[in-house]
């Protein structure tokens, strides 16, 4: 990380003296933390499980449709391996959020960040750390699901296209998004076992959200139900959630992404890439400012 130092001749050539140096430091120190984030986290067995469950899930993925195909002799997927490379991104990207709010809280509780905050760490550099650490474990885990995809494309004759990388950069840009809320739940929590519960209650409710107007709809059909029946009013609620959750979920961003992606619609995908990123950046303003107002 000691390049970064040599960002200060940069920025107090183009920018004012001391503006240069505060945005060079707080890289370097936000370098500093990643890097230690980065390598205790590659040193514990977590990662390595979560990344394993990922890829053993798209594989039952995979296989159920093959054994479809094995048994009707058709089966039409334009892109096979969309779903198991969202499937992965999702659980990657969960673990790493919930990894970086215990984390967040965990260091607050035992203060080892006031002790940071007394040297050239402040909240933003911490946590710019936090989300840079994140997103390159992601990035690690995902070349691993990109060489898996890779090699039971080549034993299975399925078909693998180049757009399976902009599923993973669209997966690598929610990553970061749901960092950012993690670090705001930790930011606001203050305790590991606030911040668990808040963040398990916002996956749940998002989840319910998303998938419940469907599951409403199936329970009316085979119901018979009228114009008047109850369920049909609770799947109308659900809808107009969730088309709030699609401003507010990186996930509901990333699949409207990727069929974008899927049709080749490149305006649609650039407007859900700028989604995706517009969450990450109010998310991580809020973690700042939740920290800064609770303290260290």
């Amino acid at each position: 990380m000691c390049f970064l130092r040599n960002l200060r001749p940069i920025f107090c050539r183009w920018w004012p003296v001391n503006l240069g140096l505060e945005v060079a430091d707080r890289l370097y120190a936000a370098g500093q933390v990643g890097r230690r984030s980065i390598i205790s986290s590659l040193h514990s067995s977590g990662i390595y499980i979560i990344t394993s469950l990922a890829l053993l899930a798209a594989s039952t993925l995979v296989l159920n449709n093959l054994a479809f195909l094995d048994e009707n002799g058709l089966l039409v997927l334009t892109r096979p391996f969309f779903l198991p490379l969202f499937f992965c991104a999702v659980l990657l990207s969960l673990y790493l959020a919930l990894h970086a709010t215990l984390q967040l809280v965990r260091e607050q509780e035992k203060g080892t960040l006031k002790v940071l905050f007394f040297g050239p760490v402040d909240g933003v550099s911490y946590l710019l750390g936090r989300l840079w650490s994140q997103s390159l474990l992601f990035a690690m885990a995902a070349g691993l699901v990109l060489l898996w995809a890779l090699g039971l494309g080549w034993l299975t004759n399925l078909l693998v296209q180049m757009d399976l990388l902009g599923v993973l950069g669209l997966g690598l840009l929610t990553n970061g998004a749901v960092v950012a809320i993690g670090l705001l739940i930790g930011a606001w929590g203050r305790t590991a076992r606030t911040a668990l519960v808040v963040f398990s209650l916002v996956i749940l409710l998002a989840l319910l959200v998303q998938f419940g107007d469907q599951t409403i709809l199936q329970m009316a059909a085979s119901a018979g139900a009228n114009r008047q029946d109850p369920l049909l009013f609770l799947r109308g609620a659900l809808e107009m959630l969730n088309s709030l959750l699609l401003w507010l979920s990186p996930f509901a961003q990333m699949s409207r992404g990727m069929d974008a992606l899927l049709v080749g619609d490149t305006g649609r995908l650039f407007l859900h890439i700028g989604g995706i990123v517009g969450q990450m950046i109010v998310y991580f303003t809020g973690a700042v400012w939740a920290l800064k107002r609770g303290g260290p």
